[in-house]
C-alpha cells in the first residue's frame, strides 16, 4: 500500500458478526464477579461513610449494602423474567431504605408522607451547621446523612440492575461514579488515616470493579501485577509531590482582575450563635519552626457579662521567665497576611516589639502590638515571639512562687449587682490560690464581698471554682481539673441560645458551645479559684507544607484558648475545646496540641465543613447521561430530582422561626448581593439605606422593631419582594436571578408569631 493511502475501516455494526474471542468466551457466565467486586466497593465506601457519624450506625450501614446487594444481584433476575415485576421490586427496594436509614417504622407503616418530609427537611436544614463526625443526638441530622449513604448505594445498584446488555465501561463507569463518591465525600470532610494507602485501597477496588469481569483467566495475575505495581508506586511517589497548596493558583490569577475576598475579625467574645467568616478562605501564612497557636489578641477583662481586651489601663511588669525557658521557646516568625485586614499584629505568645511601616504601639496586654495602619493583603513582617509548652511534670513542679501583688488584675472580675450597669459593676478580686483569704472589691462601696458573689448570677461558678481549687494540690492539678470538668457533660456547638449570662448559663444550663464558652468558663473558675488566668484570641496552626516550616492558616482556625501565669515559664497556654471543633481538627494540627499541657493525645480528625456535600449525589446521573443509557436508568434520577424539589420547596415555605435567623439571613443577602455590610452598620442605617423604596425599608424596620422592641408585627411577603427589588439594581441581566438566589421567597414569611 503506498504512501498516504487511506485505510478502510470496518463499520462497528459489522463487528458483531465476527467469531468471539477465546477471552470473551471465557469472560462469560461469571456476573457474579460483577457482583462481588461491587459489594466490595460499596462496603469500602460505607466504611468510610461511617466516619461522618459517632457512635457508627453500623447495623443501619450492614442493613443498606444488604439492600444493595440484593437490587444488583436480584433485579436483573427478576429483570429476565419480567420487566414490570422489576420495576415494582426496584420501587419497593427504594421505600425499604427509608426505614432502613433511620425513619421511625410508624411513619413509614402508615404512609404519614407530610411527617416523613417534615423530619429529612429539618435534617437537611440543621446539616449546614454540625461538624462531622456528627456526635450529637439529633434523630434529623443522624437520619440525613445515613440517608444520604442510602440514595449513593441505591443510585450504584439501580444503575447496575437495569442497565442495557451488554454492560460496557461507560455503564459500568455510571455505577461506579454513586460509591466513589460514598468513599470520597467523607475522606473530604474527616481526614482518613494513611490518606495514600486509602487512596490505593479505592484505587484497586476501583479496576477490580471496571475491569475484573473482563480479564481472562490465563492474563489475570499479569494484569493485577501491573495494576498493584502502579497503585504502589503512585502512593510512594504522591506524598513527594503533594506541596499541600494547589499547583496553579487562580485565585492570583483573579487578583489581578478583582479584588480578593478580605476577612476581618473582632475577638471580643459575645457568645450568641457563631458569625465569624468560615469559608475556608487563607488569611495568612506564617514560617516557623513548629506550628504554634498564632495569637492576635489578649481578652483580660472580664466586664460581668464577657471577657473584652484592652480594658487594663496598666499592665505591671511581671518577673521574666527562665533563661533556659527562653532560649527553648523563642524563636523569630515571618508573618505574611494574605486574605485578612487587621490592626493586630499577629505573632504567638509574648510578642517582642516588630519592625512594621507607620510603626506599632502597645496593645492591651505586654506582649501584644497593634499597628498603626491597617495591615492587609502582601504585607510581610519578622516578629521574635517566645511560646512556652512545658510538660505537665514541669508545671507540677513549677511551685508557688507567684508574685500575687503584680497579678491582681488577672485576678479579678466584674461581678454584676442589683441594678448597676456595666461600667459600674464592683471588680471582685479574688485571694490567691489556697490563700484562705476572702475575695474583696478594690474601691469598696460593698461591705461584704464574699456575699455579693455568692448571690449575684455567678455564685453557682464561685462554689463550683472553691470545691475544685480545695481538691488540687497545685496550681497545674487545679488547670487540669477545670478541663477535665469540661471534657465531660458539654457538647461543642456553634448554635447555642442567647442568655443574659453566657457563661453562667453554659456552666449550669445549656451546657453547649463553641471555644468562646469553654474558654470563657474556664478563665472565669481559675480566676475565681486564685490563679492568674485571661482569654486569649487568635488562630490555631492551620496547614503545614511540605517540610512544616510554614503554616497556612484559614478563616476556620480562628479560635479562642487559655492562658495561665505560671513561675520560671510566665503565660502558658490551655485549651479546654472539644478536639471536634474545626480549629482543632485534621492531622495539621496534630503535632502542635501533642505539647499542649494536659494534652494526652492528638485531636480527633474532624472536618472543616458540615457534610452539605452529600447532596452532590445527583451528579452520576449528569456523568452517566451520554453513555447512552437505557431510559429506565432515568427513574432512580428522577425520583432523587423530585424528592429534593419537594424538599426545597417544604423549607422555602417554612417560617424563620425568629428575628436572629432573618437578620442573619438579611446579612447573607447583601453579601450576595454584592454589597457586604462594612463594620458597625446597623439596621436602623440599613433602614435609611433603603429609603428609597419605602416597603423595602418597613421590611427592615419590622425587623429592628421585632429584635429591639419587643414587636410582634411581622415583615410581608410584599415588604420581602421590595427589598429583593431594591438588592437586584446594578446588577445587569443576571440581577433578577442573583437576588432571588439572595432573597428567596417566603409565601408564609410572618404566618406565626416569632419568639
Amino acid at each position: 500500500m503506498s504512501a498516504g493511502t487511506p485505510t478502510l475501516r470496518v463499520a462497528p455494526r459489522f463487528r458483531r458478526s465476527a467469531p468471539a474471542a477465546a477471552g470473551d468466551l471465557a469472560t462469560a457466565g461469571r456476573p457474579w464477579i460483577r457482583v462481588a467486586t461491587f459489594g466490595a466497593l460499596a462496603l469500602y465506601g460505607l466504611v468510610r461513610w461511617a466516619t461522618l457519624l459517632h457512635p457508627a450506625p453500623t447495623w443501619r450501614l450492614v442493613g443498606l449494602l444488604l439492600l444493595a446487594l440484593v437490587a444488583a444481584g436480584g433485579l436483573p433476575l427478576v429483570r429476565r423474567v419480567s420487566l414490570p415485576a422489576a420495576i415494582v421490586a426496584a420501587i419497593l427496594l427504594c421505600l425499604i431504605a427509608f426505614p432502613l436509614s433511620g425513619l421511625p417504622w410508624h411513619s413509614f407503616r402508615h404512609v404519614r408522607i407530610t411527617v416523613s418530609a417534615d423530619l429529612i427537611g429539618t435534617g437537611l436544614q440543621n446539616l449546614a451547621g454540625v461538624l462531622v463526625p456528627y456526635l450529637g443526638t439529633d434523630h434529623a441530622v443522624r437520619l440525613v446523612i445515613v440517608l444520604g449513604a442510602a440514595v449513593l448505594l441505591l443510585d450504584s445498584a439501580m444503575v447496575f440492575a437495569f442497565a442495557p446488555r451488554p454492560f460496557g465501561d461507560a455503564r459500568r463507569a455510571a455505577a461506579a461514579l454513586p460509591l466513589i463518591a460514598l468513599a470520597v465525600v467523607p475522606s473530604a470532610l474527616v481526614r482518613p488515616q494513611l490518606p495514600y494507602l486509602q487512596g490505593l485501597v479505592l484505587f484497586g477496588l476501583l479496576v477490580a470493579f471496571m475491569w475484573g469481569e473482563k480479564l481472562r483467566r490465563g492474563a489475570a495475575g499479569t494484569a493485577l501485577a501491573i495494576a498493584a505495581l502502579a497503585g504502589v508506586g503512585a502512593a510512594i511517589v504522591a506524598p513527594k509531590i503533594d506541596p499541600h497548596k494547589p499547583w496553579v493558583d487562580y485565585r492570583a490569577w483573579a487578583g489581578t482582575i478583582a479584588p480578593a475576598h478580605i476577612d476581618a475579625f473582632n475577638w471580643n467574645q459575645t457568645y450568641g450563635p457563631l458569625h465569624w467568616p468560615r469559608a475556608g478562605h487563607e488569611v495568612l501564612t506564617v514560617s516557623a519552626r513548629r506550628g504554634d497557636y498564632w495569637k492576635a489578641e489578649d481578652l483580660d477583662f472580664f466586664n460581668g457579662f464577657a471577657w473584652q481586651a484592652g480594658s487594663n489601663a496598666v499592665s505591671p511588669a511581671l518577673p521574666s521567665p527562665d533563661e533556659s525557658a527562653l532560649q527553648k521557646w523563642t524563636e523569630r516568625l515571618q508573618v505574611t497576611i494574605k486574605g485578612m485586614r487587621t490592626y493586630d499584629v499577629i505573632a504567638a505568645g509574648y510578642a517582642a516589639q516588630p519592625a512594621i511601616s507607620g510603626g506599632v504601639t502597645e496593645g492591651g496586654s505586654d506582649g501584644t502590638w497593634s499597628s498603626s495602619r491597617a495591615l492587609g493583603p502582601g504585607t510581610t513582617y519578622s516578629v521574635l515571639a517566645y511560646s512556652p509548652t512545658p510538660s505537665a511534670g514541669q508545671l507540677r513542679a513549677a511551685g508557688m512562687g507567684y508574685p500575687n501583688s503584680l497579678l491582681v488584675s488577672s485576678r479579678t472580675l466584674a461581678i454584676p449587682y442589683r441594678q448597676l450597669t456595666v461600667g459600674d459593676l464592683p471588680a471582685v478580686t479574688f485571694p490567691p490560690f489556697h490563700s484562705n483569704q476572702q475575695p474583696y472589691v478594690q474601691q469598696g462601696y460593698v461591705p461584704r464581698t464574699a456575699e455579693l458573689v455568692s448571690s449575684s448570677p455567678y455564685g453557682p461558678a464561685y462554689t463550683l471554682a472553691r470545691q475544685l481549687a480545695a481538691e488540687a494540690s497545685t496550681p497545674y492539678a487545679f488547670v487540669t481539673s477545670v478541663q477535665r470538668y469540661l471534657a465531660h457533660g458539654y457538647t461543642y456547638n456553634e448554635k447555642p441560645p442567647r442568655r443574659a449570662y453566657p457563661l453562667e448559663s453554659f456552666l449550669f444550663r445549656d451546657r453547649l458551645g463553641y471555644c468562646q464558652q469553654f474558654s470563657g468558663a474556664m478563665a472565669l473558675l481559675l480566676r475565681m479559684g486564685g490563679l492568674p488566668a485571661r482569654v486569649a484570641s487568635g488562630f490555631t496552626a492551620g496547614s503545614p507544607n511540605a517540610s512544616n516550616t510554614q503554616w497556612t492558616v484559614s478563616d476556620i482556625d480562628a479560635h479562642a484558648w487559655v492562658e495561665v501565669w505560671f513561675p520560671h515559664y510566665g503565660w502558658v497556654r490551655f485549651d479546654p475545646t472539644p478536639a471536634v471543633a474545626p480549629a482543632r481538627g485534621g492531622a495539621s494540627q496534630t503535632e502542635f496540641v501533642k505539647n499542649l499541657p494536659g494534652e494526652g493525645s492528638a485531636p480527633t480528625a474532624a472536618a472543616n465543613r458540615g457534610p452539605g456535600a452529600t447532596s452532590s449525589s445527583s451528579t452520576p446521573h449528569a456523568s452517566s447521561a451520554g453513555g447512552g443509557l437505557s431510559p429506565l436508568l432515568v427513574i432512580p434520577a428522577l425520583a432523587v430530582i423530585l424528592l429534593v424539589a419537594f424538599l426545597s420547596w417544604s423549607l422555602l415555605l417554612r417560617p424563620a422561626a425568629s428575628e436572629d435567623e432573618l437578620v442573619a439571613e438579611l446579612e447573607r443577602a447583601l453579601s450576595r448581593s454584592g454589597r457586604p455590610l462594612a463594620d458597625g452598620v446597623t439596621l436602623a442605617s440599613l433602614e435609611h439605606r433603603f429609603r428609597s423604596s419605602p416597603s423595602a425599608a418597613a421590611y427592615v424596620r419590622e425587623l429592628r422593631l421585632g429584635r429591639y422592641a419587643g414587636s410582634t408585627a411581622h415583615p410581608t411577603a410584599a415588604q420581602r419582594r421590595a427589598l429583593r427589588n431594591q438588592l437586584r439594581f446594578g446588577l445587569g441581566l443576571s440581577g433578577r436571578l442573583r437576588a432571588l438566589w439572595a432573597l428567596p421567597p417566603r409565601p408564609r414569611l410572618g404566618s406565626k408569631p416569632r419568639s
